[in-house]
């Protein structure tokens, strides 16, 4: 059981001195991935919850209604959360790419020089050892919390391999992803479709993007323009009569798809920035296309036909999907009509969050 102290202040506000737990992130994932967790600690009275976000993160937490302090971006070095807010164990997300932003990194890190637990959780099956390194190659894996929920078996093992320790992965599952089934629930799908013009015996083929290039330039063989042009150009083949939605990352900037929509003006096409949850896109489709954003995973969760686009591949693919056979993979134009007319597979993936399993873990770390 936890033993509780005396009193303590958080911005000159008197507070029950319970047991603090500190939240951050600054990225759209890393909110989704942290919101059920932070709800899951806040039912129970012995946590004192605190939320810290900028970025990206700040639309989601508000989306979900979740109270959040905002902050600027953390440096190394820079212990002024550990001294303003005192927390027994920090949570973060840990989705950020190291030469965008080094807050999640610094904070681990500056915790451990105050002796302060950390925990992070993993959104993707995918860049496990960039997650965790620095900006140069000096600095490779060098950013460890003391704790990462892996998710489930598969991560667990690729990370293994990878030469993580495996004292320090946990398999808690994936928190939004548990959720995912009962969110598409509250969806109204009939104001949806008639806010995007979509008739009722019209197909709708969603397209979900991500900012491959801003982000890995082309190291993959592909970027998100060549790709969306190549699926364009199948949509002009096969589904010129159905409504066709490009759902954008966060990230992406629409200019620049500017001059690959105008080639395919005669399709019924509608892009998608943050009017639309990616969940509110899923449930309106009938097919999902996407390079490897983990909205092909929550679609394929909730039993749509699901296809990975990643033309020219040069690397281990990095959809945990389509790299074990969960769900067919484009290499190549043709591909997608031999690809896009298999059914969906059922087979079994692991991604619930396992509650009991991880308020013990919190219990033990915090005893």
């Amino acid at each position: 059981m936890f033993h509780f102290v005396a009193f303590g202040s958080t911005r000159g506000l008197t507070i029950l001195r319970k047991k603090i737990i500190l939240f951050f992130t600054c990225e759209p994932g890393g909110a989704e991935v942290l919101i059920p967790a932070i709800r899951l600690l806040n039912e129970h009275d012995y946590f004192y919850v605190i939320v810290l976000a900028y970025g990206y993160a700040l639309e989601r937490f508000k989306r979900k209604k979740v109270d959040f302090k905002m902050i600027f971006p953390i440096e190394k070095n820079d212990f002024d959360i550990m001294d303003k807010y005192s927390p027994n164990l920090i949570i973060t997300s840990a989705t950020s790419i190291p030469n965008k932003d080094m807050s999640e990194k610094y904070l681990w890190f500056n915790a451990k020089r105050r002796s302060i637990s950390t925990l992070a959780f993993l959104d993707h099956w995918q860049n496990y050892c960039l997650r965790f390194s620095g900006k140069n190659d000096s600095e490779y894996m060098k950013y460890l919390p003391d704790n990462i929920n892996c998710i489930n078996d598969i991560a667990k093992e690729e990370m293994i391999n990878q030469g993580f320790n495996a004292e320090i992965l946990h398999t808690f599952g994936h928190p939004y992803l548990s959720g995912l089934k009962k969110e598409i629930e509250k969806i109204d799908l009939a104001s949806i479709q008639s806010t995007l013009n979509i008739h009722s015996q019209q197909k709708t083929i969603l397209f979900a993007s991500e900012a491959i290039y801003e982000n890995f330039g082309n190291t993959r063989g592909y970027n998100q323009y060549e790709v969306i042009d190549l699926f364009l150009r199948y949509c002009a083949e096969a589904f010129s009569e159905d409504k066709i939605i490009i759902k954008l990352h966060p990230k992406d900037i629409l200019l620049n798809y500017q001059s690959t929509l105008k080639k395919y003006n005669n399709l019924n096409l509608k892009i998608v920035t943050n009017e639309l949850s990616p969940a509110d896109c899923i449930a309106i489709s009938d097919r999902v296309f996407g390079m490897t954003s983990l909205m092909l995973i929550e679609a394929y969760i909730l039993g749509k036909p699901v296809i990975s686009v990643q033309p020219n591949l040069i690397i281990e693919d990095p959809l945990v999907l389509s790299r074990y056979g969960y769900i067919p993979k484009v290499s190549q134009f043709i591909d997608f009509f031999v690809n896009t007319e298999l059914k969906v597979l059922s087979k079994k993936f692991n991604y619930k969050f396992l509650k009991k399993k991880f308020l013990e873990f919190i219990e033990n770390i915090l005893e």
